[in-house]
């Protein structure tokens, strides 16, 4: 949710509320994934990370280039955005898979994808921590400080190739976001988020707002004004929002909770169908365009996030009825089955 906000706050973009949420929304996917993260065997791991994360990207990729395609074909109406000029053009954005504006000393011209660019990054980036935590597995005594070093390393890497350029698949965030992983998997270890008292979260909460108050992190570059107050605002920050999703929890069985428990366990569907409605759905701009001079731009933000929200909440409610479609998105609840042949 916090990922459609960010998105759909127009002419307050890149101000206090867009950087509070810029902290935190993308680093606190990579915390949870290492919270949650078990060691697999390399080839497990990959084929596990093709099957939940590259599937839905594709499915998601060629979804887009479908209705892009329609929208060429009928030029003159307001609801299909054209976000490619042509089908090559979108192919290309596809396979490089950029979240933001492409750079490097190539000059390549690549149409940024946008946000599933996640999908690819933390592909790798669960790739890379798996690798790391096998490579260290025997060294005893020495295992966290090795891992802390390997982890700082690519987390130092990936900052500065971020200043030079962008690579495919958001390269650049997948070694950046090792230092994520790793603080969610120590978190987990250590079972932190419930032994720090109230004045440890009144320190990562204050933490949390000199990031946001030093001004906007892109998590895809990466890059902001300082990428260590950035990193340790985002782990801040996540921590924040997971213990307070924790204390929501006791209200279990309520219609807000269910809905917000619906919406972390098909947060996969929520953020390809919000990056469908972003790239080639024409709704939100031709909706705010018109209410803007009526009611001013807070409550015309409003409608847009209100209006954003409901298009991700009727796919997070149709999509688990739809054969194919949720077999893509939703392949592990529903995975595709070859049918045997009988002879």
């Amino acid at each position: 949710m916090a990922v459609v906000i960010g998105h759909t706050l127009g002419p307050y973009s890149g101000k206090f509320f867009g950087s509070l949420i810029f902290a935190f929304h993308m680093p606190i996917f990579f915390i949870l994934s290492g919270y949650l993260f078990r060691m697999h065997p390399i080839n497990q791991e990959a084929k596990r990370g093709a099957m939940n994360l590259l599937l839905p990207y594709l499915a998601t990729g060629v979804l887009i280039l479908m209705i892009n395609t329609v929208a060429l074909a009928l030029p003159h109406q307001p609801v299909l955005n054209k976000y490619f000029l042509n089908l090559w053009q979108g192919v290309q954005s596809i396979v490089y898979g950029a979240g933001s504006l492409v750079f490097n000393p190539w000059h390549w011209q690549i149409q940024p994808i946008g946000a599933i660019w996640f999908l690819l990054s933390m592909f790798i980036a669960i790739q890379l921590f798996n690798g790391v935590m096998h490579l260290t597995v025997n060294l005893n005594r020495w295992q966290f400080t090795v891992r802390l070093f390997i982890v700082c390393s690519l987390t130092v890497l990936g900052g500065e190739l971020g200043q030079l350029v962008y690579l495919p698949w958001a390269f650049n965030a997948a070694l950046f976001s090792q230092l994520f992983l790793y603080a969610g998997y120590i978190v987990k270890q250590t079972g932190l988020i419930h032994k720090m008292t109230l004045p440890w979260y009144l320190l990562l909460a204050f933490m949390w707002l000199v990031s946001a108050f030093q001004g906007y992190f892109s998590l895809t570059v990466p890059v902001s004004p300082n990428l260590l107050i950035s990193a340790l605002g985002g782990i801040s920050g996540s921590l924040c929002v997971i213990r307070f999703s924790s204390w929501l929890s006791q209200y279990q069985g309520t219609m807000l909770i269910n809905l917000l428990e619906r919406y972390g366990r098909l947060s996969l569907v929520v953020l390809c169908f919000h990056l469908i409605d972003l790239d080639v759905i024409g709704v939100e701009p031709w909706v705010f365009a018109r209410v803007l001079p009526l009611v001013g731009p807070v409550v015309a933000t409003l409608i847009s996030i209100g209006y954003r929200l409901a298009f991700v909440t009727f796919w997070v409610f149709v999509i688990p009825y739809l054969p194919l479609l949720r077999n893509c998105f939703l392949p592990r609840q529903y995975p595709f089955r070859l049918k045997k042949t009988v002879n």
